[in-house]
């Protein structure tokens, strides 16, 4: 076993190298002084097991680009990066690593963290390994054990035939000729196996060989927590508030369909560079007595202390534990706080572009001043005209949903990709708030999920928008929402994918596909926009005028600093005469074909997510408007720039059909 140390220090190298070679016996300790001498010795070493470097070097050199050459001759090695630097911005960087800070640091804190990276026992009083390193077993070969359980060990593997990382969960010897025992693994293997989120690592495989009875699973991206508490990482209210929403969002699924689960431990939280969170597949048999799901909560919050800032994520911390929530009320919860934090950047993107500042960087006092006076005319003004005003005979009712048919025949689909599809129909327009409010009226006279999907989370309980209410009495009063006017034959916006499937289907149809959408779009022969293969500032509502600035200065080019009413002229027209396919709000679509599924996230290739089409009132025109596929975070995700369309393969009712046109 071999141990690479980089430091920069004359004085210290020399003395922390010789405590790693005291402190860690089997261990081989090389030292240099620069990146590149440690990378000459890479390249004419036979392994390497742990690189400890420095990840910022005063010659610029970085201890990342030494990671990346080592990686490249041994990629199982592990990562200690040791800073004396703000990491910040780095953290794509060091995901896969542990970080010291060296202030300096001490040769005791440096063995720690050795020893963390190793999952090695600070004490040297637990049971060898069962499992020797380099064992095979089966097609897995064991590279270090992770940690012990009463009745079995779990080690970080390497399944053989695809070069795959797992864990590896293996029964102890002593119990494999208890017929007791070795039932309730086989029966938590049935159990793990059963259970499927994109949140909770899966089970590949459980195994008998040569005696032993194994499983195999998902070793989750990222760090575990107790990795993480080592460093000297802090997470700020919003990226705690993701890494508590993640693991919320699994223990709910769970739970609400009935697994037990033990304790969660820091070991089975894991959060990645983007700090999306994911759990070890912790779940088992159900038994008896029921867990406390409040008190789990409690003690969940609790593990997240020593890594939340101090401020405001110790302060959300606290009040979610206040508020004494299950599984199911804390998802709700945390749903709420990430709805408020996008409306929060929303403000601070808003005071960052037009507010003055003074020469500390500060806003003048006035400026603040102002800005209150001025959000309370507003909304005077808006009550006053919301209260005292009949609505605009424009907006007294909203324009029914016209459909436009695109006929069967071959297409060019993305890159020159020759598609065929059958005849088809597709909105006209994306669907309005006035079509939209319709809808939920409806839904107050029937079933409350009678058009949800079969896959709608539990938690789900309306279709009715982020503040439903405002903007819809600003669109029958035909005033003003967020500075921009609204009617109701504005696009509807803050829509989910659940919001936009259950429309379709209340309506009678469905969300177009990927394809659908495309050809709709661009025409038999693929072009480049709508309107033809050249750019056109003034055709589409795009955001080369958006401007987030409450004074309005937006919409300079295409007369709308965010959604216009499909009632406007407009150039932003398909050859099939269907409208707003570049600009206005993007939109929903069902999957890429009509099989109806949804393509894997590209960079969480086990999550499937709906894809995004055409571009909004806030993207900046570019030639990819309608070949780019936007991936959301999940199907939850709902924007002010985003809404939807429907289509349908059955032809409609012919007062609600446009006649097509094919101009290009």
């Amino acid at each position: 076993m071999t141990l690479l140390f980089v430091d920069s220090s004359t004085a210290l190298r020399g003395t922390r190298a010789t405590w790693l070679r005291d402190n860690l016996p089997g261990y081989t300790v090389v030292d240099f002084p620069t990146p590149a001498l440690a990378a000459e010795w890479v390249a004419k070493a036979d392994s390497l097991d742990i690189l400890v470097t420095e990840a910022i070097f005063e010659t610029q050199e970085t201890g990342f680009a030494l990671r990346d050459t080592v990686r490249a001759r041994f990629p199982q090695t592990r990562v200690l990066f040791s800073t004396r630097y703000d990491l910040t911005g780095f953290e794509d960087q060091i995901a896969d690593g542990l970080v010291l800070k060296d202030a300096p640091y001490t040769p005791e804190k440096l063995l720690e963290r050795v020893r963390a990276l190793l999952s090695l026992p600070v004490e040297s009083n637990e049971p060898p390994p069962v499992m020797v390193p380099g064992t095979v077993l089966g097609n897995y070969q064991v590279l270090e054990r992770l940690y012990i359980e009463r009745e079995s060990e779990t080690y970080r593997a390497l399944q053989i035939t695809v070069q795959r990382p797992v864990a590896l969960v293996l029964l102890k010897p002593e119990y494999l000729k208890q017929p007791d025992v070795v039932a309730k693994f086989k029966e938590r293997e049935r159990v793990k196996a059963s259970l499927m989120h994109p949140r909770i690592a899966p089970l590949y495989e459980a195994g008998e060989t040569n005696g032993w009875l194994f499983y195999t699973r998902e070793l989750p991206r990222g760090r575990s927590l107790s990795e993480i508490e080592l460093t000297d990482e802090m997470l700020s209210e919003r990226r705690l508030a993701e890494v508590l929403f993640g693991v919320a969002e699994a223990m709910q699924f769970a739970t609400e369909r009935g697994y037990h689960y033990r304790s969660i431990s820091p070991r089975d939280i894991y959060i990645d560079a983007d700090h999306q969170s994911s759990i070890v597949n912790f779940f088992r048999p159900a038994v008896p007595k029921k867990r406390d799901a409040q008190a789990d909560v409690k003690s969940f919050l609790d593990l997240m202390r020593p890594v939340a800032a101090e401020g405001k994520a110790r302060g959300l911390l606290q009040t979610l534990a206040a508020a004494n929530h299950d599984w199911n009320g804390l998802l709700n919860a945390l749903d709420d706080v990430r709805d408020d934090m996008r409306e929060r950047s929303i403000v601070r993107k808003i005071e960052a572009e037009t507010l003055p500042v003074n020469v500390n960087g500060q806003k003048p006092w006035w400026v603040w001043a102002v800005t209150v006076v001025i959000l309370v005319v507003v909304a005077a003004l808006g009550a006053m005209m919301n209260g005292s005003h009949a609505p605009r005979a424009a907006n007294a009712s909203a324009l029914p949903i016209e459909m436009v048919r695109i006929p069967a025949g071959t297409f060019v689909y993305q890159k020159n990709e020759k598609v065929k599809l059958p005849e088809f129909w597709i909105s006209k327009h994306e669907v309005t708030i006035g079509q939209y409010a319709n809808f939920l009226k409806a839904l107050k006279t029937t079933k409350a999920d009678a058009f949800d999907h079969s896959l709608q989370p539990k938690t789900k309980t309306s279709h009715e928008p982020v503040k439903w209410g405002q903007y819809y009495a600003a669109a029958k009063a035909g005033t003003t929402f967020n500075g921009e006017s609204i009617t109701l034959n504005t696009p509807v916006s803050q829509v989910d994918w659940w919001d936009a499937y259950a429309f379709a289907k209340w309506n009678g149809q469905r969300l177009p596909t990927e394809q659908e959408w495309e050809k709709a779009a661009r025409g038999e022969h693929g072009l480049i926009y709508p309107w033809g293969n050249q750019p056109n500032s003034k055709a589409a509502n795009l955001g080369d005028d958006y401007d987030a600035s409450p004074k309005g200065k937006g919409g300079k080019i295409d007369g709308y600093n965010l959604w216009a009413p499909i009632t406007r002229e407009t150039q932003d027209v398909s050859p099939y005469g269907v409208c707003d396919m570049a600009g206005n709000v993007s939109e929903w679509t069902a999957g890429e074909t009509q099989a109806g599924e949804w393509p894997s996230h590209p960079d969480y290739i086990d999550i499937k997510v709906p894809v995004v089409r055409g571009g909004h009132f806030g993207l900046k025109s570019n030639d990819q408007l309608l070949t780019d596929r936007r991936f959301p975070e999940s199907a939850n995700e709902a924007t002010l720039a985003r809404g939807f369309r429907t289509a349908t393969s059955t032809a409609p009712a012919s007062s609600t059909i446009s006649p097509a046109k094919n101009n290009h």
